[in-house]
């Protein structure tokens, strides 16, 4: 369920076109619940994140992790910076143990449980164009991000054999979205 007005509506469309594919709908979100996909990520199999926002509520926050906890899955909750409304835009996963993140748009808990979870993080360099974290990963250390990755940047993410494909996304940025932004996984294979 969209928070924003403008894309009100859209969840008719998502929901008719999964019905389509034969695709199961587990659950609708209801009453006050506000929820949008770019403020979710999943960490491990185990394990998800969801930032709260002006996108994003605590009923919201709440009937997702119904869904998860009866899945046998632990659902972290955050809270975004200012007016930051996506988790994208500050973390993505990019590898089954590898996520890219700005430091400084998430809080230093949270920051702390991605190492607990073994999870390594590349922190954007001030040189970067932080549209780099709203990449997509298309499969385990393979991603296909926004021009704009500075050297040091590029470096770590050759040291841990991540694979870039780099593409210019630069004008469906002024809109306000990303590379992530632009996608729907409908189908996520196991990651073990």
């Amino acid at each position: 369920r969209l928070a924003r007005s403008i894309r009100r509506g859209e969840e008719a469309h998502v929901s008719k076109t999964l019905a389509n594919l034969g695709m199961p709908i587990l659950r609708t979100l209801h009453g006050s619940a506000l929820m949008e996909g770019g403020s979710f990520a999943w960490l491990n199999s185990k394990t998800a994140v969801i930032a709260r926002s002006i996108c994003v509520n605590d009923e919201g926050c709440d009937q997702v992790e119904q869904v998860l906890n009866a899945q046998g899955v632990e659902l972290l909750r955050i809270d975004m910076t200012g007016y930051d409304i996506h988790i994208d835009g500050a973390l993505t996963m990019i590898d089954i143990d590898v996520a890219i993140v700005d430091p400084d748009l998430l809080p230093y808990g949270f920051l702390r449980k991605l190492e607990s979870l073994g999870i390594t993080t590349i922190e954007i360099d001030e040189a970067d164009d932080p549209w780099i974290i709203n990449c997509l990963a298309v499969s385990p250390g393979r991603v296909i991000m926004p021009r704009g990755m500075s050297a040091p940047t590029e470096a770590r993410l050759q040291q841990l054999d991540i694979d870039v494909i780099e593409i210019d996304y630069d004008k469906l940025q002024l809109n306000g979205g990303g590379i992530h932004c632009s996608t729907c996984p409908l189908v996520r294979d196991s990651i073990g």
